[in-house]
């Protein structure tokens, strides 16, 4: 007998037969496998029409691209460029042709400037069985280059830059801190928490995040793997205000061999690290976190945490799970236990081939380090770029040009002299792929979704820290003195932060990268997580009940 097969429209999605033999099957064990060899496949079916029907999401980009015909406004670090750092058309013209063939060979035959690699632009095209298709999500495009939005988020990351050692504890007394408040304070795009204050300043407006500590417990509070205690201190380059610290992309020469790929001859060095080990205290520590992480190593670290809580065997799970609300005989593990919420944190990577689609077919947003580049070419009068004067005229350009001065006389670069680059942790200066969607945003926004839907939002840590002014200890954070009590929902949504303003800190990535990574990351879980939950077997399941990062509730 053949199963009968699903449309859609016109369109037959699935020609194959199945279905049960001609004669009975012999004992019970057979005929259940035969059933559930049935089952499986109408689940699968029904799992692809329901995407199908979803439709499709047509994507706007911000015009740049069009714009401008030397392509000022987008991604093309790696390829051949002139002296402007301005690439070279027929390299550009190459990246475009193999983007809209999609052919591996036409990907091999771009030409590049240096010995960088562009970083796996074809990752877009994979097609997934689980899950939304990597084009099915939508969007909204990023900032174009002239917008005061983009002024104000590239001031931001400047204003990181010059804070990047400044202790959060000293935040509400420090002078830099204060000009950055002031300065931030005038710019019409600017999109963070207002009024700006010390304690939201660098921060994102969702639930919980502007609460207590900048850094979320689950990067503070002591942990185990396989059994092996860990104490969250980590080594973290020496800072540039004092002892031997330096950052990188503060010369042109430097800034430039970066754009080209780097030629041979011409790769940077590596920070010199603290032999202190330190807890994250300031956003350097942040920054290093971010760019040495591994992309879902956070929400493990943070499952395993969570776990932790609670009496043995009882941690602090969501009310929907059916093994905490219905059932008093039975434990969870491969379904609806630890083995599975792994599986999942594991299986969320999946996203990145939507968040590669976005980055390389899309959008093709340059990255910070390049638009540092059209500010100083503005700013010296080599080009006439469409800054807007809102950044052209900040004072933050000048105490980077000073910044950046301290540190070319420190690597003997430059001749010594400053620049308006924007100074980087990276010394490469930016990964060798388009900046928007972010993501460690999206990493974030599919792990951190699973975690509020797995637990109880509403669990107040336990024992919650801070770290003291040099990063060397923690201390109790006490709840009505220091800040509000501090909730897991409140402190998964303060990790989705650290991590993706993070790569900010680290001086890879804007604002509105993480903004958008965030919400591809959820919408991309919910989608994922409504089509899984026709394959659990408890009929007593409801669904799971998550807050999303803009405060609405989603029932799963």
């Amino acid at each position: 007998m053949a199963l009968a097969t699903l449309t859609a429209g016109t369109t037959t999605l699935v020609n194959t037969a199945c279905g049960p033999p001609d004669e009975e099957p012999a004992n019970s064990e057979t005929r259940r496998a035969l059933a559930r060899r049935t089952r499986s496949y109408q689940l699968r079916q029904q799992a692809a029409l329901n995407e199908y029907n979803q439709g499709i999401f047509p994507k706007r980009t911000n015009g740049d691209e069009e714009r401008y015909p030397n392509r000022i406004g987008n991604y093309s670090k790696g390829l051949p460029h002139n002296a402007l750092g301005e690439v070279e058309p027929a390299a550009y013209n190459a990246l475009l042709r193999a983007l809209d063939t999609g052919r591996f060979e036409d990907f091999e035959a771009i030409p590049l400037g240096g010995l960088v690699r562009l970083f796996n632009p074809m990752g877009g095209l994979t097609y997934d069985l689980v899950g939304p298709d990597a084009a099915a999500l939508s969007y909204e495009p990023p900032p174009a280059l002239a917008s005061p939005e983009a002024a104000a988020q590239m001031a931001e990351l400047y204003w990181m830059a010059l804070c990047r050692d400044i202790p959060f504890t000293d935040y509400p007394t420090d002078p830099t801190i204060a000009a950055a408040i002031e300065d931030l304070s005038r710019y019409s795009g600017y999109r963070g928490p207002k009024p700006i204050t010390p304690q939201n300043i660098f921060r994102i407006d969702y639930p919980g995040v502007l609460d207590g500590p900048m850094v979320s417990q689950f990067l503070l509070q002591p942990w185990q793997y396989d059994g092996i205690p860990i104490e969250p201190r980590m080594q973290v380059p020496l800072p540039v205000t004092t002892g031997d610290g330096i950052d990188f992309m503060s010369s042109y020469d430097e800034w430039l061999a970066a754009q080209r790929g780097f030629p041979p001859g011409t790769f940077p060095g590596t920070p010199q690290m603290d032999p202190v080990l330190r807890y994250i205290h300031n956003l350097r520590g942040l920054g290093q976190y971010a760019g040495v992480d591994v992309i879902f190593s956070p929400y493990i670290r943070a499952a395993l945490i969570l776990l932790s809580y609670g009496p043995p065997f009882r941690p602090p799970l969501s009310e929907r799970n059916p093994y905490v609300s219905a059932s008093t005989k039975q434990e969870g593990f491969v379904s609806f236990g630890a083995g599975h919420l792994f599986t999942l944190i594991g299986s969320l990577t999946r996203a990145g081939h939507a968040g590669f689609y976005g980055k390389w077919f899309v959008n093709r947003y340059l990255r910070p380090d390049a638009f540092s580049g059209r500010v100083h070419n503005r700013r010296r009068g080599a080009a006439d770029y469409p800054i807007h004067p809102e950044l052209l005229n900040s004072p933050v350009l000048d105490r980077i040009y000073v910044h950046n001065e301290q540190i070319n006389e420190r690597r003997g670069l430059n001749g010594g002299r400053g620049s308006y680059l924007l100074p980087v942790m990276m010394p490469i200066g930016s990964p060798p792929d388009p900046a928007y969607p972010g993501g460690h945003g999206w990493g974030a926004g599919t792990r951190v979704s699973l975690l509020k839907a797995w637990f109880r939002e509403d669990f107040v840590i336990p024992n919650p820290v801070k770290p003291n002014r040099d990063g060397t200890a923690l201390e109790p954070y006490v709840p009505g003195v220091d800040g509000p009590p501090l909730t897991v929902g409140g402190e998964l949504n303060k990790l989705a932060h650290n991590v993706s303003a993070g790569r900010d800190a680290y001086g890879v990535h804007y604002r509105a990268d993480n903004l958008a990574g965030n919400r591809l990351g959820e919408d991309y879980f919910i989608r994922f997580l409504r089509e899984e939950r026709a394959t659990y077997a408890e009929s007593v399941f409801q669904g799971f009940v998550f807050t999303r990062f803009d405060g609405t509730r989603v029932e799963l």
